[in-house]
Parts: structure tokens; C-alpha cells; sequence
């Protein structure tokens, strides 16, 4: 999901204080999303999950599946579709595999729904980034004006499919692709935040990257990324969460802003300001 909050630079809802959009991703995967044509609810999506991010503070967000496998696409973007009208605050972010003989006519269909964008857990669907099935599919979302989410970085499998340079290679070709990198990219955070230097669109988000809660799960080291990095390219990053899929509370996502002792008006970017621009709510 992709969010709005009311927060201020401590990480602590503050009094008064107006709303502010930022980004979470929370993914539905296949076995909590659509099935038998999109009649089993996702529980990452159920309306009581918006509540509680409302309790939160959150005023919008995205939320999404992925196709694992081809074939299913098309019954995934309908379910979020119709999910999408139950949740007024949420943006529905779809689907395509590139196995998907149809892509192009996926990708239209789930635009012309209402799906602002689609997301890429390159992983779970065991294809590459600049995979050559793909190239049709980018060039259709760059014209349409949709965005990406892409989990291109090797945390945690360090598998054939994840990595910088694939991921350069489709940004080279289409540079200007709109797209959030997942997870600030890791293992490869600097990397990938490098790429925003030559991308004006590409961003990336903390999802599970910031809290050292996160570790034994991703064999990562939030502590050893630098807030230096964080102050750098501050204009470039969002902040993220799988929640509710995360093994600790909501608020760990935030929490990294009081740690760092990071500025206020950096944090408002990061918590706020850039998913605003990205998402073209301001």
C-alpha cells in the first residue's frame, strides 16, 4: 500500500500538524489475493486494514498483488479493481507476467480499469528486469503515464533474476519510466540510489530496509546504511512498509526517522513530499 500521514520529524503523530502523503507498499501475494477468478478477499486489503492505517494517520495508499505465474493477471487486476471501490482511499496498483502471451492487452485493460500502475516482484515471478518479453510492456506504461514498483534488488535471495544491472539496462532503454524500487534497493543501496542521479523518475522506498527488526528475516543490516545516504538523496526516497505483512508494528517503518535524528524538513520528504510529487497528489 501507499499512504498519507499525519507526522511529524520525531516519527510521533504531532497535534495539529496537517496531513502529509508518504508511501507504504503492502503486498497481497497469491495465496492471501484473487482466486477463482477474484472471489477470495485479500487480507492484506480488507477494508479493516484501512482503518487501521487511518488510525495511523494514513490518508492514501496503493495496494497490489502479482501474477507468480502467466495466466492469472488479468483475474488479479479485476479483483483489485472491484477491491478499489471499497476502499476509497486506496490507489490500486496492478499485474502482468511476462509470460503473459497478451501483455499489451493486460496492461490496457488494467489502465483503462483505474489501475494507476503495476508491480514487479522479480523473485517471486522468476523473470529479470530487462527480460526481452518486457520491452512492449515498458514502453506501453511510459506512454500511458503509469508508474512501476519493482522489487529489483538481491534482498534477500540474491537469485539470477534480482540485481542492478539488469535493472539499468531497462531503465537506459526507457529513461523516462516512472518507478519506485522496493526495499531502498538492498543489497544494493547505493547502487540504486546512484541511478536516481541519471533517472528524474526513478525513486525508491524503506520498505523493511530501515528497521533493524527487519534483519533475521532479510540476513540484512539496516544499522550499515548510512543516514549520510539518507541526507543525500533525500529527494529521491520514500517512505515504505509490507505492512500488514511485516513481523513487527506499523510504526517500526517510521521509526528510523527518530533514530537518525534526521532533519525535519528531510524527513517530511521522505515521509510526505516525494510520494506526493511521484504520485501526482500535489
Amino acid at each position: 500500500m501507499w499512504s498519507s500521514a499525519a507526522r511529524h520529524a520525531s516519527g510521533r503523530a504531532k497535534p495539529g500538524s496537517p496531513r502529509v502523503q508518504s508511501t507504504c507498499t503492502c503486498t497481497c501475494t497469491r495465496s492471501e489475493s484473487a482466486t477463482r477468478g477474484g472471489s477470495q478477499e485479500c487480507r492484506g486489503c480488507h477494508p479493516s486494514r484501512a482503518n487501521t492505517l487511518a488510525a495511523h494517520g494514513v490518508e492514501r495508499f496503493c495496494f497490489f498483488s502479482y501474477a507468480h505465474k502467466p495466466g492469472i493477471a488479468r483475474s488479479l487486476n479485476a479483483w483489485i479493481a472491484q477491491t478499489a471501490r471499497r476502499l476509497p482511499a486506496g490507489i490500486p496498483v496492478g499485474t502482468v507476467h511476462a509470460g503473459d502471451p497478451d501483455i499489451l492487452a493486460i496492461a490496457n485493460d488494467a489502465l483503462d480499469a483505474g489501475l494507476a500502475g503495476f508491480k514487479f516482484h522479480l523473485s517471486v515471478q522468476r523473470f529479470r528486469a530487462d527480460d526481452a518479453r518486457l520491452m512492449p510492456f515498458y514502453e506501453r506504461v511510459a506512454e500511458r503515464g503509469a508508474f512501476l514498483v519493482v522489487h529489483a534488488g538481491t534482498m534477500p535471495y540474491r537469485d539470477t533474476y534480482t540485481g542492478l544491472a539488469g535493472f539499468r539496462a531497462v531503465m537506459e532503454r526507457f529513461p523516462s519510466l516512472r518507478v519506485v524500487v522496493a526495499h531502498l534497493g538492498g543489497f544494493e543501496t547505493e547502487g540504486f540510489c546512484a541511478l536516481t542521479e541519471e533517472f528524474p523518475n526513478l525513486y525508491l522506498d524503506t520498505t523493511m530496509a530501515l528497521t533493524p527488526l527487519s534483519d533475521p528475516y532479510l540476513r540484512s543490516d539496516a544499522d550499515a546504511i548510512p543516514t549520510g545516504l539518507l541526507l543525500r538523496y533525500q529527494d529521491r526516497i520514500m517512505l515504505g512498509s509490507d505492512f500488514p505483512l511485516i513481523p513487527y508494528a506499523y510504526e517500526e517503518e517510521r521509526s528510523f526517522v527518530a533514530r537518525r535524528a534526521l532533519p525535519e524538513a528531510v524527513a517530511r520528504k521522505i515521509l510526505r513530499d516525494n510520494a506526493a510529487r511521484f504520485l501526482g497528489l500535489r
